[in-house]
């Protein structure tokens, strides 16, 4: 049987971290994009134009939906995004493909310390 999940994978780091973050708490770009940042310690470092590229790709791709648009204060409502059932069984595929490649490098003596 086709498992529509795995037509998506392997995900890119950056749209993996994306998925994830949303996964944990839906949000707008900018807030995203600054999570992005402090959870990839740095690495992963995008400008506003680059992060709604890649939002749009997630939502065209059926793994994001933008929600309600949420007051943020003073200025204009901000749209937040949130993660579709075909993005969580995007994220657990990922999971089980990412868990097995570690099980195969600790089978090797390949998991420990990064020199």
């Amino acid at each position: 049987m086709h498992n529509i999940a795995e037509d998506h994978l392997p995900l890119k780091p950056r749209r993996h971290l994306a998925l994830l973050l949303l996964a944990e708490e839906p949000t707008y770009g900018i807030a995203l994009m600054e999570r992005l940042e402090a959870r990839s310690g740095g690495r992963i470092r995008l400008n506003a134009g680059s992060l709604y590229r890649m939002i749009g790709g997630l939502v065209d791709d059926g793994l994001v939906e933008p929600l309600e648009e949420v007051a943020a204060g003073v200025g204009a409502p901000r749209k937040h995004y949130g993660v579709t059932h075909l993005g969580r069984s995007v994220l657990r595929a990922e999971a089980r493909r990412q868990a097995d490649l570690l099980e195969l490098a600790r089978g090797l003596d390949l998991a420990g310390e990064v020199e």
